[in-house]
């Protein structure tokens, strides 16, 4: 008997208790400020239009969401060799949206924007391992992990809701309604060190704070000039919260403590993906709209809140995935030709892997 408990114990620290002090070690503890010189390290193919990414900073693998013929599929990269490894089936008849990861239990976490589900991957496996229904008649859109708690969040759409997935069990514990708030849930981010969920409005301009603990709405935090949110994402680190505003082509910064914006950002044409280097405290925002075929990605520095710097990007940059184990950012990128003569639109859909700042590289 003593024996089995000492195994159960020793099981639990090495599937749970380890992973999670390593994510502790290597995501929130910050370095020390540095010169960042972002660069472009390869783009890799993708499968048809790319529309998220979602990163697991122990695995190394970078989570593509795309969907064709009505099929979703995940394209799973390797964050060492820039290769995809292998694709999986999000299953016949679904829209594979936007994906989050959650790198303790090692499951990957897709939106199926046709079916109202969240699809379930096993990241160890490659497989779908369960479907779970969301948001009743509405349709779901990003997705977010707080993987503190083992705790999923859907944003959803017609009616506006936040639903909350207990990653245990893989059923919907409780939908929290925020119609009374915005028109649509979009952009969800969670802060893991508060245990508050953020969830921008797509078709309006607030932004809703939700605490965990009760599952209940904190505030209501208008954003003026926005007409509506495509991205969001969180540091936790510092507190803060960085929202895309289409409409006025900037990215707000909200206090987690006060829920009041103190900095409004200019960026790019068509902001919508964002995602936040925890560890450089850069921000990347994916500016969907340029010239042509092409976009461009910009960098914020998170402790002077300016734009250091803007990336091309050969296609419609659409979302943001960061490693800030590797300081390496993984931007979905796709472009749609209309013309008959382009037959090899395959080759606009690809994923741009950037540099965030090369000093800051594992051994």
């Amino acid at each position: 008997m003593l024996s089995t408990i000492a195994n159960r114990q020793r099981k639990l620290v090495r599937t749970m208790i380890l992973p999670l002090l390593i994510l502790a070690i290597v995501v929130l503890m910050p370095v020390a400020p540095m010169v960042h010189a972002q660069t472009v390290v390869t783009t890799i193919p993708a499968d048809f239009k790319p529309l998220g990414v979602g990163v697991n900073v122990l695995t190394n693998e970078i989570y593509v969401a795309t969907t064709r013929n009505f099929e979703g599929n995940l394209d799973v990269i390797n964050g060492t060799t820039n290769t995809i490894t292998a694709t999986i089936s999000t299953g016949t008849g679904t829209s594979a949206f936007k994906v989050a990861v959650n790198p303790v239990t090692n499951r990957v976490y897709v939106t199926n924007s046709l079916g109202s589900t969240v699809q379930v991957i096993d990241g160890s496996s490659h497989t779908l391992s369960t479907s779970i229904p969301v948001c009743g008649s509405g349709s779901p859109n990003n997705v977010a992990v707080n993987w503190w708690t083992n705790t999923v969040y859907v944003g959803c759409s017609d009616p506006a809701a936040l639903a909350v997935i207990n990653g245990q069990t893989d059923t919907v514990t409780t939908t929290i309604p925020l119609s009374a708030y915005i028109g649509s849930a979009r952009p969800v981010a969670v802060n893991i060190r508060t245990d508050r969920i953020y969830v921008g409005d797509g078709s309006g301009s607030n932004v809703v704070a939700v605490d965990g603990k009760s599952n209940t709405v904190i505030a209501n935090i208008p954003v003026t000039g926005a007409s509506y949110h495509l991205g969001i994402d969180v540091n936790p680190w510092t507190n803060m919260v960085y929202v895309s505003n289409g409409g006025s082509n900037s990215v707000s910064v909200i206090g987690g403590s006060s829920n009041t914006v103190i900095a409004n950002i200019p960026v790019g044409p068509q902001p919508y993906g964002v995602g936040v280097d925890l560890r450089s405290n850069m921000v990347y925002v994916a500016n969907s709209v340029g010239t042509s075929n092409s976009s461009s990605v910009s960098v914020i520095d998170g402790r002077t809140n300016t734009v250091t710097a803007t990336i091309k990007a050969p296609a419609w940059a659409i979302d943001v995935g960061v490693n800030p184990r590797t300081e390496l950012i993984y931007v979905a990128e796709y472009y749609i030709c209309k013309s008959s003569s382009c037959a090899n639109d395959l080759n606009q859909n690809s994923v741009l892997v950037i540099s965030g700042a090369s000093s800051n590289q594992p051994d």
